[in-house]
């Protein structure tokens, strides 16, 4: 029984990857023909007379830019929806003990602790007088 199961699990193996192996060959034979097409239309436009060349290429960019510019106006500009900001109650709340209440996420270290551990660096490496 476990061997039929472990036959079963190597054939799905092997199955997976001859399905893998080919989808590898059939996307680079398709990168291949890709390239090989771009290539024969470049030659095809490298042949042409340059002043053709340059108003095809015009044309083109013309087009393109035309194309870019009616989408401004074709496609519906998106709709902004926010929420009001709710106004501050009217009563005013004692600052100083809401801050107190709150704690900071961050470390915070006494100044007088740091400025007191730089002090000693900067003494240790002076040299003593005597």
């Amino acid at each position: 029984m476990n061997s039929k199961n472990t036959d079963i699990t190597n054939q799905k193996i092997t199955n997976q990857a001859d399905k893998q192996s080919q989808n590898l060959v059939t996307r680079i034979s398709e990168t291949i023909r890709f390239q090989a097409w771009i290539d024969r239309l470049d030659q095809k436009d490298q042949k042409l007379d340059p002043a053709k060349r340059k108003k095809k290429w015009t044309v083109i960019l013309g087009a393109s830019f035309l194309l870019y510019l009616i989408s401004f106006f074709v496609f519906p500009k998106p709709a902004i929806t926010y929420e009001p900001i709710q106004p501050v109650s009217e009563g005013n709340p004692d600052i100083a003990k809401t801050l107190k209440q709150k704690k900071s996420l961050s470390f915070e270290m006494p100044v007088d602790s740091f400025e007191t551990i730089l002090k000693q660096d900067i003494h240790e490496k002076l040299p003593e007088k005597k």
